[in-house]
């Protein structure tokens, strides 16, 4: 009976949760475009707005992420997609982000490699990536200004066929009491309580960091002094790729410094939704795309077939659709007898965001998964390499 009435309390504070955390972001948004159509006139007071909506938009978008990539670690639907990656080029652009923002709070962030040469691993570079991330920024939130974080990536033993890597990021931030250092990692556990409005913090970017290290055959170990700081230490053990490849000029050239231009270049466009329609055909018209639209797989399809080949540079799919599904059309534009039928280009651009969607996708056919809401900036970068590299 004690154990049912604990399992009723967890779901009745998660569900306290979700709903701050949804609605709260839901609020600000209603509020500040009601606010902005009332205030039209004045374009400084709507661009302000503006921001703050998108502001709002970004948090919800993070905290759904979160609990869904919560979810899939906690069920073990969750795939390893191991890659080649070079290990300093990783951190560098894994602490970018974060180290502006510690600059903008006025903290000292410093990064110290210790033992790691110029050496490719092959790991989940998104899930590594996502565990430190959360780690960092979390430092970032709990430290005052004037504070210090210290990020070290250290290669306590370089054996033959892998590496154990060890990373520790230190604070001097709030700190953690003993007592509730035993519950730093549980989902939705603040000891400020106030932590959302105070901090900015959901209280699970600590639990899905802890869930991928674990998926990765890792340990992470936290220590921390109420009032004096945090530590938190992820030791890992991962595969050396023995064919050390210079990384292409290409490869080394960041997207977010890219000014991109597809001018002559068209895009089918395969998407029922009538706002998503507007929206992705301005954000690719705003960089010279020629775009076509049809609202259904069975049309896209059609579409496809009666233009000459090479007709179109790329196709954008959705996935659920009327009629047709996206998945059924891309399957069928590959086993159709055209000339450019293997190579055109599909992307999926849709809302199924779990792995064994990105699966379904890529068994489908298709070249690439995108996840809705998009990413213009990463939207842009994909397009660019698919079509000119």
């Amino acid at each position: 009976m004690k154990e049912i009435q604990n399992t009723e309390n967890q779901q009745n504070v998660f569900l306290e949760r979700m709903s701050h955390e949804i609605r709260t972001p839901m609020n600000s948004i209603i509020g500040l475009t009601y606010l902005s159509k009332e205030n039209i006139e004045n374009p400084k007071q709507v661009l302000e707005n503006l921001d703050k909506i998108e502001r709002s938009a970004r948090f919800l978008r993070s905290f759904i992420d979160d609990i869904l990539n919560l979810s899939l670690l906690e069920s073990g639907r969750v795939a390893d997609n191991k890659e080649e990656i070079l290990l300093p080029r990783f951190l560098e652009i894994l602490t970018e982000q974060v180290k502006k923002q510690a600059e903008e709070k006025h903290i000292q962030f410093c990064m110290e490699m210790c033992g790691i040469l110029e050496q490719k691993y092959y790991f989940d570079g998104e899930k590594l990536k996502e565990a430190l991330e959360n780690i960092l920024q979390n430092a970032v939130k709990f430290t005052p200004a004037e504070g210090k974080i210290n990020f070290i990536a250290e290669l306590l033993q370089d054996g033959e066929e892998s590496g154990t890597l060890r990373f520790e990021i230190r604070d001097t931030g709030i700190g953690m009491t003993q007592e509730f250092l035993a519950h730093a990692f549980d989902a939705f556990e603040q000891e400020e309580k106030g932590g959302t409005t105070l901090y900015g913090g959901t209280g699970i970017g600590l639990t899905i960091s802890q869930n991928i290290i674990n998926f990765m055959g890792g340990k992470i170990d936290a220590y921390s002094t109420k009032g004096s700081g945090t530590t938190i230490v992820i030791t890992v053990v991962l595969d050396k790729v023995k064919e050390e490849v210079p990384l292409s000029q290409k490869e080394q050239k960041k997207s977010s410094e890219m000014e991109y231009n597809f001018a002559g270049k068209r895009v089918l466009l395969v998407e029922d939704n009538e706002i998503n329609i507007e929206i992705t055909r301005n954000i690719l018209v705003h960089k010279n795309f020629e775009v076509d639209v049809v609202l259904n797989g069975k049309e896209g399809v059609e579409q496809f077939l009666k233009q000459a080949p090479g007709y179109y540079d790329v196709i954008l799919m959705d996935i659920r659709m009327p009629v047709m599904d996206g998945l059924t059309a891309a399957k069928m534009i590959r086993e159709s007898s055209r000339s450019d039928s293997k190579t055109v280009p599909i992307i999926a651009m849709t809302a199924n965001v779990f792995e064994e969607d990105v699966k379904k996708s890529l068994e489908a056919g298709m070249n690439a998964h995108l996840n809705k809401p998009v990413n213009i900036r990463q939207m842009y970068a994909l397009l660019h390499k698919i079509i000119f590299e």
